[in-house]
């Protein structure tokens, strides 16, 4: 679970805020640790090219980042 997670993750205390935040996420959303994505300078964020290839929702590419 997340609160193992955080417990064994270097800069979060035991006695943390977070850990009610991600035994919330564990029990109501079923979602993993956090995961993120760090982008190169010149990646054009503004084209709709750009912003399909990267996005999570309807109309996204089908092999986009999230």
């Amino acid at each position: 679970p997340l609160s193992l997670w955080c417990h064994r993750a270097p800069g979060c205390p035991q006695d943390s805020y977070l850990l009610p935040y991600f035994s919330a996420l564990n029990q109501y959303l079923a979602v993993g640790v956090p995961t993120y994505f760090v982008t190169t300078g010149g990646y054009n964020f503004s084209s709709a090219n750009g912003t399909n290839a990267i996005c999570s929702s309807a109309g996204c590419d089908p092999d986009s980042l999230t």
